[in-house]
């Protein structure tokens, strides 16, 4: 066939009418099925939005929660780890011996102190006490050991288990209670009975050239036995003199007469080594540490070294507000003798305790085991710690802080 007879053939060729109603119909029946396929899925995108956000958050939430995630610190395998970044953390490795209380002995003051990093049998002595107060359950019916290399009871054994763990004193009851033990009691803790059990007195002051160097400004050290001698004379007969204390810091005025309302200056940072976490304080998010500073030991809280801790309205024991400053807090205040709740309280008028308690000294005082008991000697009220000294006493110290 040629071409031209092919090409008219399929000018001839036209659908009848049933083929052009079929052909029509398929036509609208299709064109409707796509409008309402289009529509249905615009009308679907915002709910599987929806869908893809929920499924997005739980997801988050499991894996900041730990549930998925293996290798997190709240995870702990065969238990259910609903910590959350907002909890307040358990409390532990805190107890009491009768007034006394202790925290776990970290590892910067361990070194300090010369211990060595291995508890031997050796140097467990006699037993003092079963553990029957502590807000941590698994210490509860612990033994309590004295160490030997410590020379005291200032740094104790506590027997967990078939090995120890060394605990050192925190602070007295009474002290929790906005009052103090005399001076002497302190000295016995810490093994010092007479002024040949104290080895070495210093005088240290934090300032900011020191923290920037990474050292401490020891600024005076008392030169031989008589000093040791004269300075145990002048301490060792302190009283608790508590009420006085919070009076004069109230009161106080920069140039020394009584008085209210003036200016707080809370004075320079005193970034503390050596003060642990208190008994009742939750932990907190430690800030980092700026290069070339004193790195504040880790169980450390941003308090001052003079702090009252104060009973919330459920009688139990409430936060402290003055202990020394640390990781925790390096801008902290030191003792501006609250009486109230730092959490959800109102402070009482402060008069000047910033400046009361301005250019502290903190005194160490040496047991012959190389065990330090610290103080503070705030010179603007004539007080160390809680405890009033005389012109006399203060005029001794003057010749070594210098």
């Amino acid at each position: 066939m040629k071409k031209e007879d092919l090409k008219s053939s399929f000018d001839k060729i036209e659908p009848d009418k049933t083929a052009e109603r079929r052909m029509l119909n398929n036509i609208l029946s299709h064109s409707g099925k796509e409008q309402k396929m289009m529509f249905n899925f615009r009308k679907a995108l915002p709910a599987l939005g929806l869908v893809i956000v929920i499924a997005g958050s739980i997801l988050a939430y499991d894996m900041m929660s730990g549930r998925n995630n293996l290798s997190s610190p709240d995870y702990i395998q065969g238990e259910t780890a609903d910590a959350r970044e907002d909890m307040i953390a358990p409390l532990v490795n805190q107890f009491q011996i009768e007034d006394k209380h202790y925290i776990l002995l970290s590892d910067d003051l361990r070194s300090e102190y010369g211990f060595p990093l291995q508890i031997e049998e050796s140097d467990i002595g006699s037993k003092i006490t079963t553990i029957k107060n502590s807000v941590d359950p698994s210490l509860i019916d612990s033994e309590v050991y004295h160490y030997e290399p410590a020379g005291s009871e200032a740094v104790v054994a506590v027997k967990k288990d078939d090995s120890y763990q060394l605990f050192k004193f925190f602070n007295f009851e009474s002290y929790n209670n906005n009052q103090d033990e005399d001076a002497v009691e302190y000295l016995k803790l810490y093994g010092i009975n007479s002024a040949e059990d104290i080895a070495k007195v210093q005088f240290i002051v934090y300032s900011e050239q020191s923290k920037i160097e990474g050292r401490l400004d020891t600024r005076g050290e008392l030169p031989g036995r008589d000093e040791i001698s004269q300075f145990y004379t002048y301490y060792s007969v302190l009283k608790n003199s508590s009420d006085k204390y919070f009076e004069r810091l109230f009161n106080y005025k920069p140039d020394g007469s009584q008085g209210v309302d003036v200016e707080v200056d809370a004075g320079v940072d005193i970034p503390d080594q050596t003060r642990p976490v208190p008994p009742d304080a939750a932990q907190d998010i430690a800030h980092p540490v700026e290069p070339g500073s004193i790195e504040p030991a880790p169980d450390h809280i941003g308090f001052a070294e003079d702090m009252p801790m104060v009973k919330g309205d459920d009688g139990q024991a409430g936060t402290f507000e003055d202990r020394p400053v640390s990781n925790a807090d390096p801008d902290g205040m030191m003792d501006m003798g609250n009486t109230s709740s730092a959490v959800g309280g109102t402070a009482p008028s402060q008069g000047s305790a910033g400046n009361a308690l301005a250019d502290p000294v903190y005194i160490r005082i040496y047991n012959q085991s190389g065990v330090y008991f610290e103080t503070i000697y705030y010179k603007n009220i004539g007080f160390i710690s809680r405890h009033e000294v005389s012109k006399e006493f203060a005029d001794f110290l003057e010749d070594y802080i210098k």
